[in-house]
């Protein structure tokens, strides 16, 4: 199919604020987490989760994948799955081989 720049409309302003502030929200907790006193897996694992959450959000809304087919979310799901599995062998391999 065919995708016009007119096809899909940009976030309306309330949605892309909201959405702006939920990610200076999560860079804040980003930054706060650096001065936390926690274990290392618990750092990587926290700011990875962070992340992802970030990326979905820049995903749905400025990338308009809440608005696609459903193939293409379904692609998307996918690579979320892969994300979070990678995500797990990171914080399983700091734990057991980096002194977590």
């Amino acid at each position: 199919m065919n995708h016009d720049e007119h096809d899909v409309p940009a976030p309306k302003l309330g949605t892309a604020t909201l959405v702006l502030l939920a990610l200076l929200l999560l860079t804040a907790t980003t930054v706060a987490l650096a001065f936390v006193a926690l274990a290392p897996a618990l750092h990587v694992a926290a700011a990875m989760t962070i992340a992802a959450v970030k990326a979905l959000l820049v995903a749905a809304f400025f990338m308009h994948l809440a608005r696609e087919a459903a193939a293409t979310r379904v692609v998307a799901l996918v690579s979320v799955i892969l994300l979070a599995i990678l995500m797990l062998l990171v914080v399983v391999d700091i734990t057991h081989l980096g002194g977590g």
